[in-house]
């Protein structure tokens, strides 16, 4: 059993792990509080809503005045890893636990955005010890952090996809002071930024020393009401922001390929084969899933599809469709994710552990990287060898790779290639299997019909 990384900041208890159980310690400094949202009833409404994970108690561990062991989420994922509707759906989670939290005289003591994951395209609230009873007339402790890692982010992110991933840089939320020098000038005309960003990171950068603003935000005085009215107007700002209009540079793909529709249909009968042939398992990734047409293919066969790419349109457009299918068995499988290959998500935070790279929340099952490798090797550099040790870290032994080999002679390389000389000689399918031979064998090739590209199987085997 090993404590998980992110959960020391808390002295109310920790998270722990244990063969991959989650078990959640409470401390009896918690103890006023626990019982008070047990007994008002809050939390059964919460999770029946699924909007809390289950959890049961256990046999308290030693120091421990409660011990729960809670339900598992099936990947960790953090707000710079999300599109701008799932940062503004965890937004909306976190305003609407608020609210529900007042209701049993009860306040939410923070508004991390890392207190939020995802199940398939569902959030939900992760952190049980974050209600706390409420003291009459106190000002809500998580407002300035709501404003830091939620609206700040969002309010960005709406008039530019690519700031979405900020966060990454400042783990406690974007600077206010900041904030609201970076957003556009139009951004004044919305009354609910100009209180929350603009007012508020002015009055930080001019009143900014904590020593005198300390005491003095100690004695402010907020009714009930009024509380309900600030949070009111954060939500009505949340619910006011757009998704940028600003199109990715892939969001478009699936309808500008040099695929015929023989070769499209082909190809999505050859994942589904592949991934029949291997079995299956936990976890899946589709690298470079684009608007998720695989990763459909590929959820009914895992418990989990973790569906990554570049291009946030694209994944803001895959995680809408989602919600939007009516299909729960898949919607509640597939993870959609804005993700460099090239620049994954490092860990951060404390010790740079706080947060885990991405590369390193658990082996997969199943690799799908399709019409992705050519662009790693031309755009990014990144040589076949690099490329091969790179998905074998991805995958448990014994587990499968997919992926699609595109030749010198395909309209899209020879476009890649239009503008530079051609110096990768070593981009050649012969290469290419001799360097994930160190890693995988070679299980099964198919050719695609009206194309001259491949899509090869490996089985790791070291």
């Amino acid at each position: 059993m090993f404590k998980i990384s992110g959960s020391f900041r808390d002295p109310c208890g920790y998270v722990y792990n244990d063969a991959g159980r989650i078990i959640r310690t409470v401390n009896s400094t918690y103890r006023e509080h626990w019982e008070w949202a047990v007994n008002s009833g809050l939390f059964t409404s919460l999770t029946e809503r699924h909007l809390l994970p289950k959890f049961d108690e256990i046999a308290p561990q030693a120091g421990a005045w409660k011990t729960l062991e809670v339900e598992k989420i099936p990947w960790i994922s953090y707000p710079y890893e999300w599109s701008f509707y799932q940062l503004r759906d965890a937004a909306s989670l976190t305003l609407e636990l608020q609210i529900e939290a007042l209701k049993h005289s009860l306040s939410l003591k923070d508004a991390s955005a890392y207190n939020v994951q995802f199940i398939g395209s569902q959030p939900i609230f992760i952190d049980l010890l974050s209600f706390e009873k409420r003291t009459p007339s106190a000002p809500w402790a998580g407002y300035r952090q709501f404003c830091m890692q939620f609206l700040a982010p969002l309010a960005m992110a709406s008039y530019e996809p690519r700031l979405g991933r900020m966060p990454a840089s400042w783990i406690g939320g974007i600077p206010l002071n900041l904030a609201w020098k970076l957003l556009p000038w139009k951004s004044f005309f919305s009354a609910g930024l100009q209180m929350h960003i603009h007012m508020h990171g002015w009055a930080e950068q001019k009143y900014g020393d904590t020593r005198k603003a300390a005491p003095k935000v100690r004695q402010v005085k907020i009714n009930d009401k009024a509380l309900l009215e600030l949070v009111g107007s954060l939500r009505r700002t949340v619910d006011s922001l757009r998704g940028p209009s600003i199109p990715g540079d892939w969001t478009d793909y699936y309808s500008n390929t040099n695929y015929s529709d023989k070769a499209s249909a082909a190809k999505l009968q050859i994942v589904e084969l592949a991934v029949k042939q291997t079995g299956g398992g936990l976890l899946g990734h589709d690298l470079g899933a684009n608007t998720g047409r695989f990763s459909a293919v590929m959820a009914p066969y895992f418990e989990q599809v973790v569906a990554s790419d570049i291009d946030a349109p694209a994944v803001g457009r895959h995680y809408l469709w989602l919600q939007q299918s009516g299909n729960t068995a898949i919607s509640k499988k597939i993870l959609p994710l804005v993700l460099d290959l090239s620049n994954p998500s490092p860990g951060i935070g404390w010790a740079n552990s706080e947060r885990m790279p991405w590369a390193a929340r658990g082996e997969a099952d199943f690799v799908c990287a399709l019409a992705l490798t050519h662009h790693l090797y031309f755009t990014e550099g990144i040589p076949w060898e690099r490329q091969a040790s790179f998905f074998a870290e991805l995958l448990r032994t014994g587990g499968s790779l997919l992926l699609e080999f595109i030749p010198h002679e395909d309209s899209q390389v020879k476009r890649m290639l239009a503008a530079r000389d051609d110096l990768f000689a070593d981009y050649e399918l012969r290469g290419l299997c001799t360097s994930f031979g160190a890693y995988f064998q070679k299980v099964q090739s198919w050719s695609l019909p009206d194309s001259c590209r491949k899509l090869i199987l490996f089985r790791k085997v070291n």
